[in-house]
């Protein structure tokens, strides 16, 4: 039953082909090939829809489901991870993720995020960096125009100038919070093993230390400024809470 409802996200196709007009022919001829079992056509068709810059949730998710279809899996994952962002194939997405990841042979164990990172996490998502600017900016010219209205409100003087420094601390927390959150957003991104297995080793180098060993379908935050001195390599971060190092060849990041 569960296969036949993940096959059955194939007829979603995706009707609505965000930000992909002069690209439509093509994004319909490679949804025929999907749709006729040619995935390698299908996705070769989708990889230069997107490699032209045109990119949607529903490129993504047929992706992910071609790619699921040849077994591979961690391939599909990372595809199917970037459809779940986009509001328009979220709910598809994250049914089809369920699917490939009950596939999988192994299993990672998975601590829970820390409280903060949650909080930056759940900022990003629904407000983004931009929006945060917007409500700092917001609360700044509340504050400034309840303080000058304290100045001709003599008898609410004192209850005025309270609300404009609240209005005004709030603007100053919700800008550190854009800060934080595009840093975090910059520095680090999401990485998913594709290979079978892979070792996770203390330095970056074959010679050093092993920490683990990665399986397809391992998901992982990467850091891209520890990882920049090093291209072949990347410094990440496992489900379970240990750090170190994997080829970068192994890696699809987001």
């Amino acid at each position: 039953m569960r296969r036949y409802t993940f096959l059955s996200l194939i007829v979603f196709l995706i009707f609505s082909a965000t930000d992909l007009t002069a690209q439509q022919s093509r994004f319909d001829e490679a949804n025929a090939l999907l749709e006729e079992s040619r995935y390698q056509d299908a996705i070769q068709l989708y990889k230069s829809i997107a490699d032209e810059g045109y990119e949607s949730g529903a490129l993504w998710l047929n992706l992910g489901i071609a790619y699921s279809q040849l077994d591979s899996l961690g391939v599909s994952k990372f595809y199917l991870l970037k459809a779940s962002q986009f509001k328009e194939t979220e709910e598809f997405a994250k049914e089809s993720l369920e699917y490939v990841n009950n596939r999988f042979a192994r299993q990672s164990a998975v601590l829970p995020p820390l409280p903060w990172d949650r909080f930056f996490e759940f900022l990003g998502d629904r407000f983004g960096v931009s929006g945060l600017v917007f409500i700092a900016l917001f609360f700044l010219y509340c504050g400034i125009a309840i303080l000058i209205w304290s100045w001709f409100r003599k008898g609410l003087q004192k209850l005025l100038r309270y609300s404009a420094s609240s209005s005004l601390i709030l603007c100053v927390l919700f800008f550190l919070f854009s800060i934080i959150v595009n840093y975090q957003q910059n520095r680090y991104g999401t990485g998913v093993m594709v290979e079978r297995q892979g070792t996770v080793y203390e330095l970056p180098r074959e010679e050093a230390a092993v920490v683990s060993i990665a399986y397809e379908g391992y998901t992982m935050r990467v850091d891209f400024k520890e990882s920049e001195e090093h291209p072949d390599w990347k410094y990440i971060r496992l489900e379970n809470g240990m750090y170190g190092w994997v080829q970068d060849s192994l890696l699809m990041v987001f």
